[in-house]
């Protein structure tokens, strides 16, 4: 059985890789929870750990279930604030309790998936930006007034992000304050607005994005969950 007291952090973060993954493989081991999957249209991979130290009670044998991740988020989306929330298995079934004002259980039943787990992309990358979420999310929602995707550019260690459509242009500058770049060349890469949107959205605004980039490769995008951490690569696109 496994139990966590601060439901809110997994419940972001199966929100957050349910945009991109339907149904997945969760493997369980003596270090915590883990699942990478890639989306049907092969351009984000999600890399999810949650440690075995931010739950109250962990005690599970290694094991890998399938589940359908549209479907848990579902349910994880109808726990209360001060709710605690029991894992266990049963049979072909995942038991999600929430004990608090009510004692609910639901049984999301297990799906058999192929167990071969995704390669993470071998990339060197050679720049690498920390940026709070909230000045990326409000760029990539300006970006969005013109464009379906963006371009970001690294010179001289100083970020900008330019988006264009026909209705017309965005170039934004992001100060050295807002984001701490270092860079061993310059970057020039495209990728999707709308999918680079919904990678971050979940992210708390007053936290901090890695973003790590090499021209002509996919970005990998990380970020806390308040202990766990949970990573996107990004395919880039032609420019």
């Amino acid at each position: 059985m496994i139990v966590l007291e601060n439901t809110k952090q997994l419940q972001t973060a199966i929100k957050s890789i349910s945009n991109f993954i339907s149904e997945g493989n969760f493997r369980f081991n003596d270090k915590g929870i883990a699942l990478r999957a890639i989306d049907p249209s092969q351009i984000v991979l999600v890399n999810y750990f949650a440690p075995k130290g931010i739950f109250k009670k962990f005690s599970v044998e290694p094991s890998l279930i399938g589940i359908n991740i549209e479907d848990f988020d579902k349910i994880m989306r109808r726990v209360f604030s001060n709710d605690v929330l029991e894992l266990s298995l049963e049979d072909s079934c995942l038991n999600i309790r929430f004990v608090g004002e009510l004692d609910r259980t639901f049984k999301l039943s297990l799906i058999e998936l192929n167990e071969e787990e995704a390669s993470l992309p071998e990339v060197a990358f050679n720049a690498k930006i920390t940026i709070k979420a909230r000045i990326l999310q409000e760029t990539l929602k300006d970006a969005s007034l013109f464009g379906s995707s963006i371009v970001l550019k690294i010179k001289d260690n100083v970020l900008t992000m330019e988006a264009r459509g026909q209705q017309g242009t965005l170039k934004t500058l992001i100060k050295k304050e807002c984001a701490a770049v270092d860079s061993k060349e310059e970057i020039n890469n495209k990728y999707s607005l709308s999918f680079f949107e919904n990678l971050i959205k979940e992210a708390d605004p007053e936290s901090d994005i890695k973003l790590e980039l090499k021209n002509e490769a996919p970005m990998k995008i990380s970020y806390k969950i308040a202990d766990s951490e949970i990573q996107f690569y990004l395919a880039h696109m032609i420019l």
